[in-house]
């Protein structure tokens, strides 16, 4: 019965579009490292894992809510596991640094450049 579940939807869908969106940025960063080198792609590397960063701390939020509506007791402890064990990074990155060298390339051209 989707009309008594559409917050849990949404949370499918904002999943699904935070992970498309990430995969994205880091196909197209890829590229421009790919054709052109690693220092000139340096900014839009940083952008996708900024944006990756951001994406998988939505997805474990959204993910959270519907397990914890869908799930109780030993089931909700094992799907949270779950959860937890895809939404983690082996190598976290620091999203404060990644957002200084964006930021210093949007103040050293004096615009939005991107």
């Amino acid at each position: 019965d989707l009309d008594n579940h559409q917050q849990l939807i949404l949370a499918a869908a904002e999943v699904m579009i935070e992970i498309y969106m990430a995969e994205s940025a880091l196909l197209k960063a890829e590229k421009i490292v790919k054709l052109t080198s690693e220092k000139e792609g340096e900014i839009q590397v940083a952008m996708a894992k900024l944006n990756l960063f951001n994406a998988i701390e939505k997805i474990n939020s959204f993910g959270k809510e519907a397990v914890l509506y869908l799930s109780e007791g030993d089931e909700q402890r094992m799907m949270l596991m779950g959860l937890k064990r895809f939404t983690k990074y082996v190598n976290n990155p620091n999203p404060i640094a990644l957002r200084q060298v964006i930021a210093k390339k949007i103040i050293a051209e004096s615009k939005y450049c991107f």
